[in-house]
C-alpha cells in the first residue's frame, strides 16, 4: 500500500503490466519496452538440456553472433548489480564477463514465478556471485521512431538454470568519457549493462521526471535500485562521480547507479549495496498481513502468510483472489497473485490458507505473488469476515480511511449513482467512490443511471490506476 512515489512507465522495474492489472477485465495497461522485468517477449523455447541449447558467453551476445530467441548457456560470470524485484515479482540482475572490457555485461531477467522459486530456496544471485546459466536469449526493440537500438536480455524459467559455482571478484568499472554513452554516442552499444564509471561531471538538469537527472555530456541517470523510495536528487551543479550498469529503454540510454556506493561526491539514503558480502532480501518467515500493510516488510521480501480466509472467488481473469485476517479490521486484507495457476483454481471462499511467495508492490498495491504449486495450502475452513460498513467518501481516492482497508472487505450502505459507467465498465456513487468490475465479465456487470440507489454494495477496496475503487465479488454484494 505504499503510495511514497508515482508509478511511471520510464522506471525500469517498478512499473508493469504484464498481464496483472486491478483496472477489470476490460482495462488495459501495456508497456512493452526494454530493460523492464515485467514485459518480457513471448518465449517459445524451454530451459532444458540439449534440444538447441548453445554454449556461448556475453561477448558473442552482444556482437549478434548468436541468433535471437535461442536458448543459450553461458558459464562463469559474475552478479554485477544487486537482483531487483517489481512489484509482480519478477527479478532483474546484471551479470559480466570476468575479464570484463567492451561487449561483457547483460541482464538477466527472471520470470515471477522462478524468482519466488529462488527465494524460497536461498538462492537469489548476490553481486560477487559467479553464475552458469541457461535461458532463452532475446532482444528487446527499442521504443523510439527509428527502432534502431535494441536491448539484450537472458530471460531465465526455471529455478534450476541459475546455478551458483562460486564467488568471484567482479571486473573494475572502465572510466568512460560522458558523450561516448549518451544517446547518439560512439560507445553505447559497446558498454551497454557493462557496470561503467563517469569522473567529476556535474548535475545540468535535476528532474527530467520519472527519477532521472542529467549530467555532463547528456548522460541520464536513473534511479531503477532505488525504487519505490526513489532515488537522490543532486541539485544542478554538483560535481559527482557515478558508477552503474548502461541500460537502454524508452529510447534513451541511461546509467543505473546501484546504491549510494556508486555516488561519490553527493551523500544520499538507500539502493541496495554493491558490496559483495552482503545477501540479497530472502525469505523473512511468518508475518501477518498486518505486518505487510504497516511497511514492516521489505518489498522483495519472500513471506509465509499464516492461517488467513479467502475472502473472494478468483478474479474473472483468475490470475488472484483476496485473503484476510480471520479477526478482520484495518490493515487485515491483501491481494494474492497466482498468475493463472491452474493449480489454484479450486481456492475459493472460505478456505483457510496458508501462503508462501514474494511480496511486492503492484502499481502502489500491496500483494503476494504465489506463482507456483504448493505456495498456497489450504488447512481448513472458517467464515468469512463480515464486511465493515464504511462511508463512501472515506475509502474513496483520498478518503481518511482509504489505506487502512486496502484489500479489506467493506460495505457501503444507501448510495446513489453519481456518474454512469465509462468504458472500462466503472462508475461511482455518493463520495467519488468508484465500482470496478475486477471479478465480473462484461456482459454481467451492471451499468446503472444516475440517480440509481443501491441499499448495500460490498466488495474488496482495490487500488489501481491511482484510484481506490470497491469490487463486488458476485451480483449478491450489488443490493438494490
Amino acid at each position: 500500500m505504499r503510495r511514497l512515489v508515482p508509478c511511471t512507465a520510464l522506471c525500469l522495474l517498478a512499473c508493469n503490466a504484464f498481464n496483472n492489472t486491478t483496472a477489470g477485465d476490460d482495462a488495459t495497461a501495456t508497456e512493452g519496452t526494454a530493460g523492464t522485468t515485467d514485459n518480457p517477449p513471448t518465449t517459445t523455447n524451454q530451459p532444458t538440456e540439449g534440444g538447441g541449447l548453445q554454449d556461448t558467453n556475453i561477448y558473442d551476445l552482444q556482437q549478434d553472433k548468436v541468433t535471437p530467441n535461442t536458448l543459450v548457456r553461458v558459464k562463469d560470470v559474475v552478479v554485477v548489480s544487486p537482483t531487483k524485484f517489481s512489484g509482480s515479482g519478477a527479478g532483474s540482475v546484471f551479470v559480466q564477463e570476468l575479464d570484463g572490457g567492451e561487449y561483457s555485461g547483460i541482464q538477466l531477467y527472471i520470470y515471477p514465478d522462478t524468482a519466488t522459486e529462488l527465494m524460497a530456496q536461498g538462492k537469489v544471485p548476490k553481486p560477487g556471485d559467479k553464475l552458469t546459466v541457461v535461458g532463452e536469449y532475446v532482444e528487446y526493440k527499442a521504443m523510439d521512431d527509428t527502432g534502431s537500438e535494441t536491448f539484450s536480455e537472458i530471460n531465465i524459467s526455471l529455478a534450476d538454470d541459475i546455478m551458483i559455482t562460486g564467488t568471484a571478484t567482479a571486473p573494475t568499472p572502465p572510466v568512460v568519457s560522458p558523450p561516448d554513452i549518451a544517446n547518439g554516442g560512439a560507445l553505447t552499444e559497446v558498454w551497454e549493462s557493462v557496470p561503467v564509471t563517469v569522473e567529476n561531471v556535474t548535475v545540468t538538469n535535476a528532474d527530467l521526471g520519472f527519477g532521472e537527472f542529467e549530467v555532463t555530456g547528456g548522460v541520464r541517470i536513473d534511479d531503477m535500485f532505488f525504487l519505490p523510495e526513489g532515488g537522490p536528487k543532486p541539485p544542478v551543479d554538483t560535481m559527482l562521480t557515478l558508477t552503474g550498469p548502461l541500460v537502454y529503454n524508452f529510447g534513451n540510454f541511461k546509467m543505473v547507479p546501484r546504491s549510494c556506493d556508486d555516488y561519490v561526491g553527493f551523500e544520499c539514503e538507500g539502493g541496495n549495496t554493491t558490496d559483495t558480502d552482503t545477501e540479497t532480501t530472502g525469505p523473512m518467515g511468518a508475518v501477518t498481513i498486518f505486518d505487510i500493510q504497516q511497511g514492516m516488510v521489505g518489498e522483495g521480501d519472500f513471506v509465509t502468510v499464516e492461517n488467513v480466509v479467502v475472502t473472494s472467488p478468483l478474479t474473472f481473469k483468475g490470475d488472484g483472489f483476496f485473503v484476510q485476517d480471520p479477526a478482520g479490521g484495518e490493515y487485515s486484507g491483501i491481494y494474492v497473485y497466482i498468475n493463472q495457476n491452474p493449480d489454484m483454481l479450486a481456492v475459493q471462499p472460505g478456505d483457510v490458507v496458508t501462503i508462501n511467495g514474494l511480496y511486492g508492490e503492484f502499481y502502489d498495491m500491496s500483494q503476494i505473488t504465489a506463482g507456483q504449486a504448493g505456495d498456497v495450502v489450504v488447512t481448513g475452513t472458517d467464515a468469512v469476515p463480515s464486511p465493515i460498513v464504511v462511508d463512501a467518501a472515506d475509502v474513496a481516492t483520498g478518503g481518511a480511511m482509504a489505506e487502512n482497508y486496502e484489500s479489506v472487505l467493506v460495505t457501503v450502505e444507501n448510495v446513489t449513482v453519481a456518474t454512469e459507467a465509462n468504458n472500462f465498465g466503472e462508475w461511482t456513487v455518493d463520495g467519488g467512490l468508484i465500482l470496478d468490475d475486477q471479478f465480473f465479465a462484461t456482459a454481467d456487470w451492471p451499468k446503472p443511471m444516475v440517480g440509481d440507489a443501491f441499499t448495500s454494495i460490498t466488495g474488496a477496496l482495490v487500488y489501481s490506476f491511482e484510484n481506490f475503487k470497491l469490487a463486488p465479488r458476485t451480483a449478491d454484494d450489488i443490493a438494490q
